[in-house]
């Protein structure tokens, strides 16, 4: 997630799992009505996008085709309410969504984050996980077992929550996370990071469900503001850049990555991608907009056609 300073708030982040054939809508897809800051999005294979929002605390969803997302999963009325990362596990017939309290990027404290799983199908809540005192939940990806990895940005780690339970673990934390921010499992099992204020992007290895060696990968061309990430089916990890107002497709040899750039528009903080099909979702999060008196207008996920 970027730190965007906007009346004392900083926000950014997350996204999506990878789907295959699917309804892809013609066009931009509305989500909700007003104030909705989106900041993450996550898809089905049939083409369902789910979007989480910072603005009113809810969670989006718009059926394959449409060109609308509705609300789906009310607001929480305890601890913090901002929906900053959203994953569906399908295997897993899992939502897993980030709650985190955007007060704490303005040096007021905060409340501590909590990550809420829920019925993939139902919308019905299942799991409600406190992260612990100071932690900032950002994004999420999932093993095939179901076990949950969450981006902490506050604490630099990444935490772990097993199969039903209701409490975290710290599975890995260094300081070269101090920004951390998208993560997504490759095929290969490895678990990419990013830091969306260094500019950075990480592989941990992991063997026998156990951290390994984190490396900091060398890029190919700049990158500002890594926020979203998802590898695709097609094993290319898809970024999104809220500083640069584009998305890329990253490659990698060895412990070279690639940036090609497969989307730039006007967006303003394009925090989040996902893939279905052979088009890309990107969500705009309008963080400029976000406590001014400028009316930001209605939110769009946009699509990116691959070529």
């Amino acid at each position: 997630m970027r730190t965007l300073l906007i009346s004392g708030l900083a926000s950014g982040l997350a996204l999506a799992l990878i789907g295959g054939t699917a309804a892809i809508a013609a066009d931009k897809v509305q989500i909700g009505d007003k104030g909705v800051f989106p900041e993450s999005l996550t898809s089905t294979a049939d083409g369902t996008l789910i979007v989480g929002s910072i603005g009113t605390g809810q969670i989006y969803k718009a059926a394959p085709g449409s060109a609308t997302a509705d609300t789906w999963i009310a607001a929480v009325t305890d601890g913090p309410t901002a929906v900053l990362g959203v994953y569906a596990d399908e295997a897993n017939k899992t939502l897993w969504a980030c709650y985190s309290d955007l007060a704490m990027f303005a040096g007021a404290g905060g409340k501590a984050a909590v990550l809420r799983s829920y019925d993939l199908t139902s919308g019905v809540l299942k799991t409600t996980v406190p992260l612990g005192e100071g932690t900032f939940c950002n994004d999420i990806a999932t093993t095939a077992d179901g076990t949950a990895y969450a981006a902490d940005t506050a604490g630099g780690q990444v935490l772990k929550v097993a199969p039903g339970a209701t409490t975290a673990e710290t599975f890995f934390k260094d300081a070269a996370l101090a920004s951390l921010d998208g993560l997504s499992f490759s095929p290969d099992g490895s678990l990419y990071l990013n830091g969306v204020s260094t500019n950075k992007l990480f592989r941990l290895t992991i063997a026998d469900g156990k951290p390994g060696t984190l490396t900091e990968l060398k890029l190919s061309q700049e990158i500002k503001g890594p926020d979203g990430m998802r590898f695709g089916d097609d094993g290319v990890l898809y970024l999104a850049e809220n500083s640069n107002a584009q998305v890329d497709a990253v490659t990698f040899d060895g412990d070279n990555a690639t940036i090609k750039v497969v989307g730039k528009e006007a967006w303003d903080s394009s925090t989040a991608v996902t893939k279905i099909g052979s088009t890309l979702w990107v969500v705009e999060a309008r963080f400029s907009k976000m406590g001014g008196t400028e009316d930001p207008g209605a939110f769009y996920a946009y699509p990116v056609a691959l070529q």
